[in-house]
């Protein structure tokens, strides 16, 4: 369910969460494919959902959430 959310979210209209997911598709791919090892990938993940970086640009706090879950659920599962 969570990449399917990613997947959602980064055909957002808004770019900020866009953005994000898109890269967290990226990210999550690329760990699968062997090229990052497990503690660069959940640093990675980590980074895309700091919350003063995120607070600053976010203006659909449903969305926000959405996304914030949405990583740690892929994070977790990979």
């Amino acid at each position: 369910m969570s990449m399917e959310q990613l997947h959602w979210i980064a055909g957002s209209d808004k770019g900020w969460a866009a953005t994000r997911a898109a890269m967290v598709i990226a990210i999550t791919e690329q760990f699968q494919g062997g090229g990052l090892d497990r503690s660069e990938y959940l640093e990675m993940m980590q980074d895309l959902v700091r919350m003063d970086q995120l607070d600053a640009e976010a203006d659909d706090i449903e969305l926000k959430t959405m996304l914030v879950s949405a990583v740690y659920a892929v994070a977790q599962v990979v």
